[in-house]
């Protein structure tokens, strides 16, 4: 499927939202945007009206455009919805999960388990692919939209907090545990493992924000 200018100016300017290239509380210029990726004004406005919808743009009257502010409670609840998602993802996950989504997530968690820790833009990246190959395992198109919403949300949080982390306190086992409890076809020790996951990883973070 080609991709609109309103889907490349969406993609463009949600990466640098969440990568906080552009960061909580600052101003978008549509004319800079305009600008900056070459499109015309009409694609950037379609694109921002998505953002909005995702909440991570405000529009505030008589003032203009801003990037979503970012708040510690907010990383709490979040953190409080994914974990309950994400449990029922891979429940889902163990009953529908393909050969070639078992095969992709093995070789996402063998990947992560031997990253360099220091590497933390590669850890988010290998994180995003696995929990996107988990989502798209449990085969429930309403559930695999509201996992990437949240998961966007998340990814904000952890491009602010993440490099500050020591190596150390990154479990880079934890995928190899997810994968293999679903490879097994055991509910609950994949739901153990994954809440295990996000918790550890909720509190790390929490520690740098």
């Amino acid at each position: 499927m080609n991709q609109t200018n309103a889907d490349q100016a969406y993609q463009e300017i949600k990466k640098r939202i969440i990568r906080t290239d552009l960061s909580p509380g600052s101003v978008i210029n549509e004319s800079e945007m305009m600008d900056q990726l070459g499109l015309g004004r009409t694609p950037i406005r379609e694109a921002l009206k998505r953002l909005q919808c995702d909440d991570l743009v405000v529009v505030k009257p008589r003032r203009g455009i801003f990037v979503s502010e970012l708040a510690i409670t907010d990383l709490t609840q979040i953190f409080e919805v994914r974990v309950e998602l994400e449990s029922l993802a891979v429940r889902l996950a163990c009953q529908r999960i393909s050969q070639d989504e078992l095969k992709k997530l093995e070789t996402l968690a063998d990947q992560y388990s031997r990253i360099n820790r220091e590497d933390k833009d590669d850890l988010i990246l290998l994180d995003s692919k696995f929990h996107a190959t988990l989502r798209e395992a449990s085969h429930n198109r309403f559930l695999i939209s509201n996992l990437e919403y949240y998961y966007n949300l998340s990814l904000r949080i952890w491009y602010l907090a993440l490099p500050r982390a020591a190596a150390e306190e990154i479990d880079v086992k934890a995928h190899c545990d997810i994968y293999q409890a679903i490879a097994a076809n055991d509910e609950e020790l994949a739901v153990n493992r994954i809440t295990k996951h996000i918790k550890d990883f909720h509190k790390t973070i929490k520690n740098y924000l």
